[in-house]
């Protein structure tokens, strides 16, 4: 049980460390090719914080445990929605939050999708090519929509990996970034093997494992995001990549996920979680529309139901 356990941390502090790596080198190289701020912050940013959710989420039905994958994706979303706003909260107030209308409602919307079809259906290969569908769609009305907007400079890490990335792309960026990936697929491999093991040492199911550990652990990078955005004031920022997060972590991850051949869940655990993440986003939502200010408070309040969702999680399943 301990090798488990340590098997299981190491493989997260490896899923998190490679991922990290991976986003401050592709923000080095894109800021030394020019790209755009926009497609460095929407691409790379957004992509990059969802990667641990992503690589987790395919070795585990690779490995014939699909529930740790959905169990991963519904547990990061809420964690993103509940601890990521209470670290951002808690270190300072964001205030002056501006988030499109388009980009809300499709959050809200796309969540309603997700919990229609796992209440009363079956997430299959045709709803998978849906979500890519969808996915795809958000990120070209995003693209349309960032036009006008006021993207914001995105500045390079001050470390060695960033340096060396941004100094010569081709021979050092490439290879870090090559790398990273390597490491944060071993960390999921080691991540994904412990969890299985640790769900049938305890005798719980699979989508418990993903629901609490690792999707705290995947949740990681979007909660340093925040608390480095949010002591340089960027609301906007802290919000959008919340949002950005789980609307790639539900359409893209589910959608390509459930493209594998062995893809089987048990929706019977899980619809609960469903749930709760639904009513989870429709709270968030009235609280980005209406404007209010996140604070202290505020973020006291959504770690208390993290909090309270994880006992209720704990006496569900011993």
């Amino acid at each position: 049980m301990f090798i488990n356990l340590t098997g299981l941390f190491f493989g997260l502090l490896l899923l998190v460390k490679g991922a990290d790596i991976l986003i401050s080198s592709a923000i080095a190289i894109g800021k030394k090719l020019n790209i755009s701020e926009f497609f460095l912050g929407l691409i790379v940013i957004g992509f990059g914080t969802s990667l641990c959710e992503l690589v987790v989420s395919i070795d585990a039905v690779i490995k014939g445990s699909a529930d740790i994958s959905v169990g991963n994706v519904i547990g990061s979303n809420i964690a993103n929605l509940l601890l990521v706003t209470f670290a951002a909260g808690i270190t300072a107030e964001l205030r002056s939050i501006k988030i499109s209308i388009f980009d809300t409602l499709f959050h809200i919307i796309s969540h309603i999708i997700f919990l229609l079809i796992f209440l009363f259906s079956y997430l299959n290969k045709n709803y998978g090519l849906i979500f890519i569908f969808l996915f795809v769609f958000y990120l070209y009305k995003s693209f349309k929509n960032s036009i006008s907007d006021d993207v914001g400079e995105i500045k390079i890490e001050n470390d060695l990996f960033s340096k060396l990335s941004f100094e010569k792309p081709l021979l050092f960026g490439v290879s870090i970034c090559f790398l990273s990936i390597l490491i944060t697929l071993f960390g999921a491999d080691i991540t994904v093997d412990s969890a299985i093991s640790i769900s049938k040492i305890l005798n719980i199911s699979d989508s418990f494992i993903g629901l609490t550990i690792i999707a705290l652990g995947t949740s990681l990078p979007e909660i340093a995001t925040s608390i480095t955005a949010a002591k340089k004031g960027k609301s906007n920022m802290i919000v959008g990549n919340i949002i950005g997060s789980n609307i790639y972590n539900l359409l893209l991850i589910l959608g390509f996920v459930s493209l594998f051949e062995n893809f089987s869940y048990n929706k019977g655990i899980l619809s609960r979680d469903a749930l709760f993440l639904v009513l989870t986003v429709i709270l968030f939502s009235l609280v980005i529309v209406r404007k209010v200010k996140i604070g202290k408070k505020l973020a006291l309040i959504c770690f208390s139901f993290y909090l309270l969702y994880m006992i209720n999680l704990y006496l569900t399943n011993f």
